[in-house]
């Protein structure tokens, strides 16, 4: 897998103590569409959730039943928020077969919760997307103006947050999005 080497004058690199209100800027100022591309196959140093840890110890029933009591937490209602004010919510997972048990958590997630929320979800096998280049993290776009890029320690834990804004070139990040979509295919809820 290739990965982003990008040096723009403008861009900004901040740790995760510092993203948050920079972050809340691009998504408050978003009007059209949020995308995201998600690379990594476990992000368990990332979500420690009640729903998670039980589908890891094999209960996968109260997992679920977990996931749906999260349906109306602060994300969620940011999310609905969004997609109530017309904004198009599109995310795509990269994946590698077979799943991890973290991605195996998190598809069953997008099914009951996002995919009905309103966001598309899409997948690509990890090895049609090998000459692609791709974030080591995620990369997410605001209305196309404006481009984040996470990236990730040792552990799982996201650790840093590059942000990208109108004084940037995003040119890359808009092929690479261009690039995904020719290759998703829709996450089916009943597979």
């Amino acid at each position: 897998m290739h990965h982003f080497a990008c040096y723009y004058s403008y861009m900004q690199i901040l740790d995760r103590a510092e993203t948050y209100q920079l972050w809340d800027q691009y998504w408050q100022s978003m009007k059209e569409e949020w995308f995201k591309v998600e690379v990594r196959q476990d992000y368990t140093g990332e979500d420690d959730s009640p729903s998670l840890r039980a589908w890891l110890a094999g209960d996968k029933e109260k997992s679920v039943a977990l996931i749906l009591e999260a349906a109306h937490s602060g994300w969620s209602k940011q999310y609905k928020e969004k997609t109530d004010q017309g904004v198009l919510m599109r995310r795509i997972r990269i994946i590698q077969k077979p799943y991890t048990p973290y991605t195996a958590w998190e598809i069953e997630h997008y099914k009951r919760i996002n995919i009905p929320g309103g966001e598309q979800i899409f997948t690509i096998d990890a090895q049609q997307a090998k000459n692609l280049k791709l974030p080591s993290g995620d990369m997410m776009l605001f209305d196309n103006r404006y481009a984040v890029v996470c990236g990730y320690d040792d552990t799982g834990r996201m650790s840093q947050q590059t942000f990208y804004d109108e004084n940037d070139d995003i040119t890359s990040f808009l092929e690479l999005k261009s690039s995904l979509l020719d290759l998703a295919q829709p996450l089916q809820t009943h597979q």
